[in-house]
């Protein structure tokens, strides 16, 4: 289903958006359809717990067997705010 929106831009976004559109050789509807689609499933995912960005990073570091996570989590902390 489709639908109208009718949005007030600041010009410089626009002109941005508008140059966009043109380089990707599409229109400006298009080019803030697919940003649109984009945040509300980055919302979707936050929402739900999901991380991507730290989800691919998880397990990269290895640990020592027996580290303390929660611990040193909390000495770090203590450390940044006192």
């Amino acid at each position: 289903m489709n639908a109208t929106l009718t949005i007030d831009l600041d010009s410089e976004v626009l002109e941005f958006a508008d140059r966009e559109a043109q380089h990707r050789q599409t229109t400006l509807p298009e080019v803030v359809g697919e940003q649109l689609r984009v945040m509300a499933r980055n919302w979707r995912e936050s929402q739900a717990g999901k991380t991507p960005i730290t989800d691919a990073l998880r397990g990269a570091v290895k640990l020592p067997p027996g580290f303390d996570e929660a611990a040193a989590l909390t000495e770090e902390l203590q450390k940044k705010h006192g």
